[in-house]
């Protein structure tokens, strides 16, 4: 097929999942060190102003790990459960907003208006993430999974997936979801509606420039 041909659902997932693995296998070392410096920081925020001060920054933090907990390999813990999660996430997110676009948009019409797809924004935002939020959980466990003083290190991700659920019930591995689909239905609402409206400000460019 052509490019700009119009793609089938199964293929919309498959692109999603592609472009997801791509984008976190360059990003997430970031990703990583942010959870540990989230982490850090409450820790440090009980221990008076001394210890404020030696809280350490991003670089301190990758080379630390990078030199303590086994190099590169150390940047990149915890990515499998990830992957697994982010492939189908965006996936999933593509292929649904393009189904409910179309199902919001109304007979003659090319698009829907901005409110119809802000919520078809939503509505794949929502159901991507409850679909595939226990890897989310999963992964934010490994990420943190050698620092001191944060009890029992899981050993595979079936072990965790097995102690999560003994010690915590299948609850455990939806455990956030409330706040997390108030983060990203309106997160991705609005990316949606941007890349729409970016979208169709370029093609209009491009056809007064022809």
């Amino acid at each position: 097929s052509s490019p700009g041909t119009e793609l089938t659902p199964l293929r919309r997932l498959v692109c999603g999942g592609c472009a997801g693995i791509t984008s976190v296998t360059f990003t997430y070392p970031l990703d990583i060190v942010r959870t540990r410096l989230s982490i850090q920081s409450a820790s440090f925020a009980v221990l008076g102003e001394a210890s404020r001060k030696k809280l350490p920054g991003m670089w301190s933090t990758m080379k630390t790990m990078y030199k303590s907990e086994g190099g590169l390999l150390a940047l990149y813990r915890g990515i499998i459960p990830t992957i697994a999660g982010v492939a189908p996430y965006v996936g999933l997110n593509f292929m649904t907003y393009e189904s409910v676009r179309k199902y919001f948009t109304r007979d003659g019409d090319k698009n829907p208006s901005a409110v119809r797809k802000l919520a078809a924004g939503a509505i794949s935002g929502a159901f991507a993430q409850t679909c595939t939020y226990p890897f989310d959980v999963l992964r934010r466990r490994f990420q943190i999974n050698t620092m001191s003083g944060m009890g029992y290190q899981y050993k595979s991700i079936w072990d965790a997936v097995i102690t999560i659920i003994s010690h915590e019930g299948f609850r455990g591995l939806y455990k956030g979801i409330v706040p997390n689909l108030l983060k990203v239905a309106p997160s991705m609402a609005s990316s949606w509606l941007s890349f729409e409206m970016t979208r169709d400000l370029l093609v209009s460019l491009g056809e007064e420039d022809t």
